[in-house]
């Protein structure tokens, strides 16, 4: 089952690399993901990796709405977020995570450290300021 499902997740990266929908250019896809090597070691849970895999086809359209959103213009929010790892022993979890946090335009995975023994990722993020302001959005907080 895994060999299964890391020549899918390669054969995916292949089609969103070259953009190209043609039988050879799938045909070349699915050479490449069979004969490039594939990680060996003790079996780990399908569970974890199944859901970083949904995460990371999920982010492909969310990328593209950031996209447009990006082409419109006006400011940008910055803040800098810590999301905890779902699978820290699990390098093609991992892997997954941060190609779903970093393929849209207005995130970037800075680094991964531990926080109290915990694997956690440091993200920066840019949201758009809403280009009409709410007047319940406006109070102010002192410090």
């Amino acid at each position: 089952m895994g060999f299964l499902l890391s020549c899918l997740l390669r054969l995916v990266l292949w089609g969103l690399l070259t953009a190209e929908t043609s039988a050879i250019n799938l045909l070349i896809g699915l050479a490449l993901a069979v004969l490039l090597p594939h990680a060996r070691g003790p079996r780990q849970p399908l569970a974890p990796l199944l859901r970083a895999l949904w995460g990371a086809l999920v982010a492909i359209p969310v990328s593209y709405g950031e996209a447009l959103s990006l082409i419109r213009g006006g400011g940008d929010e910055e803040r800098w977020l810590e999301q905890p790892a779902s699978a820290p022993s699990q390098r093609l979890v991992i892997f997954l995570e941060v190609l779903a946090i970093t393929l849209t335009p207005f995130t970037l995975v800075l680094g991964l450290s531990r926080v109290e023994g915990r694997p956690i990722y440091r993200i920066h993020q840019l949201r758009p300021r809403p280009s009409t302001p709410n007047p319940a959005d406006t109070r102010r907080i002192e410090p």
